[in-house]
């Protein structure tokens, strides 16, 4: 989210934060995004979209990285190299001044570290959990943890 949102910054670029699909929702047209994250407009000057809006979209053509040019059908499997090719493909994108002729830029690849630390503090800044999951993490966090040193690792 990072990569993209400073893309979307240094290009002028509206930042659609597209979360269907994801593997932590049973409803595959349900935009993760805003069941975990308070709703946001804008992250430092940037527009954001990331609400049910996102299913009355049509994205533009042509499309970056050029994959997602084929027609759907042809999209339904995506195999471990093309998802390893787009973020390189990303990457150079991104790491570049310039822009791409295309009117969508399609980031569905881990770009983990491949941003500046800026950007993550400004996402980090930017978002927040939900009050009802934050509350839930606050609970957690005093029953658990609270006064001990905590050492987290992700999987």
């Amino acid at each position: 989210l990072a990569s993209a949102w400073r893309y979307a910054q240094r290009t002028g670029r509206t930042l659609a934060i597209d979360w269907r699909g994801s593997c932590y929702l049973d409803q595959p047209f349900t935009n993760a995004f805003p069941v975990f994250f308070e709703p946001i407009q804008d992250i430092a000057g940037v527009r954001v979209i990331c609400d049910d809006e996102i299913n009355q979209l049509s994205f533009p053509g042509p499309f970056f990285p050029s994959w997602w040019n084929k027609p759907s059908i042809d999209c339904v499997y995506r195999p471990d190299e093309q998802i390893f090719r787009e973020r390189d493909e990303l990457s150079e994108l991104f790491q570049a001044q310039h822009d791409s002729e295309a009117n969508t830029v399609v980031c569905d690849a881990c770009l983990m570290w491949r941003c500046d630390q800026d950007a993550e503090r400004q996402i980090f800044r930017s978002i927040k959990p939900r009050s009802e999951i934050q509350a839930r993490i606050d609970a957690i966090y005093r029953e658990h943890f609270e006064g001990r040193s905590i050492i987290g690792v992700h999987v």
